[in-house]
């Protein structure tokens, strides 16, 4: 028998309900007050602005001084003599921040002629709606994975009002800003080895050519094409350290973007003569010119995982193995060739790779031809470890021999970039990639969530995107 005390129950929903509201009203005054307090806080930082512009506190009187330049200008006579300058009370203004909007009182200066003093304030940039901790946010979840369409939901109830996707697009698209500073900074610790290979995203082209849409307006026709980014990833194989030292954009895997890939390591400092000893790649077909072409007197490593899975691809079967039996088969050949490159040795090396090749020339023509293909270049990691050691080093053969840590990098990046699907430019394929970058590499030095973001804001503050 089951009783049930239809008083006690229903005192208790009204408590938890009762409850609920308390809470709920504590944190809306709770979120009144910091509303208050931040708006307080900046008009007090805008405050101090106006007063160094004006070199005097309220009230008080201007000296009798020379001509003083300023960065602010009269919006009707031009002059920045800030002597002429005066306060002329404050305007109210929305600003959109973490804790929802607030309204601030905009301090005005007005000249001596009558006209409006044009004021560029660091606290609360001209035109700017949305502060700088929200923007933050906004990058930080973009960063992280989240859509626009997601970041948009989230903004808009924080806000209590609608946000467009473009203005959440035009934020994230401002980290594209510190591309170029990137690829052009100079690398103080040159990596030894550099392994280098390509990870493929859709990206929309301008074709030139425009419509007239449904509307009648003019439209620019765009065609959607696949293209590389080509990595280069820097490896300390002494520490065991790995980082993305060079990216470009290529049209595709030809001679010229993977020459625009190595000059870009050139810029940036890796060269042999600071320290870089081997480069590793696969079996692409432009990077052998372009590496003849800037880094022709570096050793070059042929990926030993690329050339095994192409001679995985060149198996002939035997008649009737099909199914598992067959993956088994193949699985067996390629890992008795594998053993070549677990040799100590060169020497022992070239002595399995002979004995290997006699054992399967007969019954696999094709694979064995694919293994002899370019194998002295699968080689060249025996002679840099033995350079290496006499420089009393010991660096371990699988950060030399193949190009598979930088693949297990791109796994995170395919992950963010399939999410996109395709991109509509090129800044913002650029904004997503050092996003990427950055977040690797925090990420690998143990910080906190978020703490990427904030060097992110403070670069982007140096170059003047964010005040």
């Amino acid at each position: 028998m089951v009783i049930v005390h239809v008083g006690s129950l229903s005192l208790q929903v009204k408590r938890e309900r009762t409850e609920r509201r308390f809470k709920e009203k504590l944190i809306g005054e709770i979120t009144r007050c910091v509303r208050g307090i931040v708006g307080r806080c900046l008009e007090e930082a805008l405050e101090a602005e106006v007063t160094e512009l004006l070199d005097r506190e309220w009230y008080e009187r201007r000296q009798d001084q020379d001509r003083c330049w300023t960065e602010a200008y009269c919006g009707k006579c031009g002059t920045h003599n800030r002597r002429q300058f005066s306060r002329n009370g404050h305007y109210p203004r929305n600003l959109g921040t973490g804790w929802g909007y607030i309204q601030i009182g905009m301090p005005q200066v007005e000249c001596e002629c009558g006209g409006k003093v044009k004021v560029p304030f660091q606290t609360v940039r001209p035109r700017q709606r949305i502060w700088d901790d929200l923007e933050g946010e906004i990058r930080e979840e973009y960063g992280w994975g989240k859509s626009l369409r997601w970041l948009k939901e989230c903004v808009d109830g924080r806000l209590s009002s609608s946000v467009g996707l473009r203005t959440l697009n035009q934020r994230v698209h401002e980290l594209a800003d510190l591309v170029p500073d990137w690829q052009d900074g100079k690398l103080e610790d040159v990596p030894p080895v550099v392994r280098v290979d390509g990870v493929w995203v859709t990206l929309m082209f301008d074709t030139q050519e425009k419509r007239k849409d449904q509307l009648g307006r003019q439209r620019v026709v765009k065609q959607a094409k696949k293209v590389p980014i080509l990595v280069a990833q820097g490896v300390w194989p002494q520490e065991g350290r790995q980082e993305i030292v060079a990216w470009v954009l290529g049209q595709a895997e030809d001679e010229a973007s993977w020459e625009a890939l190595l000059t870009q390591m050139v810029q940036r400092g890796i060269e042999p003569e600071r320290g870089l000893r081997l480069l590793v790649a696969d079996g692409a077909a432009g990077l052998g010119p372009a590496r003849k072409t800037v880094y022709w007197d570096v050793p070059f490593q042929r990926c030993v995982f690329h050339k095994l899975r192409n001679v995985w691809r060149a198996i002939v079967l035997p008649e009737g193995l099909e199914g598992d039996n067959a993956k088994a088969y193949k699985r067996r050949f390629i890992r008795s060739a594998a053993r070549i490159w677990q040799a100590t040795t060169e020497k022992e090396a070239r002595r399995l790779q002979r004995k290997f090749c006699t054992k399967w020339a007969e019954r696999q023509p094709n694979a064995i031809a694919t293994l002899l293909r370019d194998f002295d270049d699968t080689l060249t990691f025996y002679r840099v470890q033995e350079a290496a050691a006499l420089y009393g080093e010991q660096w371990p053969a699988h950060h030399l021999r193949t190009t598979s840590l930088l693949e297990r990098e791109f796994r995170a990046w395919r992950r963010r970039l399939r999410g996109v699907v395709l991109f509509h430019s090129a800044r913002g394929l650029d904004a997503i990639v050092h996003q990427l970058l950055t977040r690797r590499k925090f990420a690998r030095l143990h910080a906190l969530p978020g703490s990427w973001s904030l060097s992110l804001e403070r670069a982007l503050a140096q170059r003047g995107a964010i005040s």
